[in-house]
């Protein structure tokens, strides 16, 4: 058996929201729910080949299929452990809205990371629904439950970076930053965009008050990336062979993102293996387009050891214009090269016996031996 695969089930495309920069854009409302039957068979499928699969739910806004819809799920899934002895673990992305505890308690039961997208104090630039959704973040955490929360950064908010941070750690909960790329409706409303090299300038500013702030007491999940970074280590792996998705429209897609439309990898049948899915032909063809757009990119990149074509692989599953590709990576090889002159600097600390300046976790992170 296959030690691990990572799926993406959409329920709907559908949302009951209509963020200023959804990546989705106009391709939300375009489909109805996913029959619950080929989500079963999905599962499954993946119970009869791997050991350890994750399942992320995803959208659209996935609490619009309803609780009975994600009770059935569970139910499933626990029936599929126990028959095959398999492992899941669980996330699921929303913007909250209707997250009522009903499915909290359900979601924390199944022990999921509940991924929230909410901006903090800056929430009201992009989002609606501010104060529910920051009530829905704390009953999650009341409840025990494991939340982490999606903050996207523009241009209303990126100066304000630092006190960011400070109003998540203030409250204690854990967060992730987005910056906003051209994608979707940002890709229209281009007033939304930061200027990228002011926004590195205040991202660093606040990665450097972070290795060094005692007081941090949660998951900075940016930065702790941004602490592994080495400058001849790639910072992280490819996600070929090991993840694939379900869309609404029952067919089956590598990784769940917008561009996966143009790769259908097939249909649930009783003859089809997941694994399989990994060398069919538009597999391939993916793979030798990103290829293509990996030897055009990557030759001529200051942060080839760090990236390796990782982020122009990435964005490109979410968009395929030639210059929205080029600001992807420009930004990604920015964000590399200011930050990897800090962790220069701490890797120099380091040797030089001023360690305990830098907080647990950044010592840790470069290898300080308690």
């Amino acid at each position: 058996m296959v030690h691990e695969i990572a799926l993406t089930i959409k329920p709907t495309m559908n949302c009951n929201m209509r963020c200023r920069h959804c990546f989705n854009g106009d391709d939300l409302n375009a489909s109805g729910l996913l029959d619950i039957e080929k989500a079963y068979w999905f599962i499954e499928s993946a119970c009869k080949e791997y050991h350890d699969i994750k399942i992320t739910f995803h959208g659209g806004e996935p609490t619009l299929a309803g609780l009975d819809y994600y009770n059935k799920i569970y139910a499933f899934q626990d029936k599929m452990k126990e028959k095959y002895k398999v492992k899941f673990s669980n996330n699921f992305t929303t913007n909250a809205v209707l997250l009522n505890e009903e499915l909290m308690d359900l979601l924390i039961s199944h022990n999921a990371l509940i991924n929230i997208s909410f901006d903090g104090p800056f929430n009201y630039l992009l989002r609606g629904d501010s104060d529910l959704v920051y009530e829905r973040i704390c009953s999650v955490k009341e409840k025990g439950g494991h939340v982490r929360v999606f903050c996207t950064i523009s241009r209303g908010s990126y100066k304000h970076l630092l006190n960011i941070y400070r109003w998540f750690n203030e409250r204690d909960i854990d967060f992730k930053i987005l910056p906003i790329e051209p994608r979707g409706y940002a890709a229209v409303d281009r007033e939304l965009l930061m200027d990228t090299d002011d926004f590195i300038i205040f991202l660093t500013d606040t990665y450097r008050y972070w290795v060094k702030d005692q007081s941090c007491q949660i998951r900075f999940y940016t930065f702790e990336e941004f602490a592994s970074l080495r400058s001849d280590t790639q910072f992280k792996p490819f996600w070929f062979n090991r993840e694939i998705a379900l869309n609404p429209d029952g067919k089956i897609y590598p990784f769940g993102r917008p561009n996966d439309i143009q790769f259908c990898l097939g249909e649930p049948s009783a003859d089809f293996s997941l694994t399989e899915c990994f060398s069919a032909s538009e597999y391939i063809r993916m793979l030798q387009i990103l290829k293509g757009y990996r030897n055009e990119y990557c030759t001529t990149c200051d942060s080839t050891h760090v990236c390796n074509g990782v982020c122009i692989c990435m964005s490109y599953m979410y968009v395929q214009k030639p210059e929205l590709l080029r600001y992807s990576c420009n930004q990604s090889n920015k964000i590399f090269s200011s930050i990897l002159a800090v962790n220069d600097e701490i890797m120099q600390d380091i040797k030089e016996g001023r360690a305990e300046k830098y907080t647990s976790i950044v010592r840790k992170k470069f290898g300080v031996k308690e």
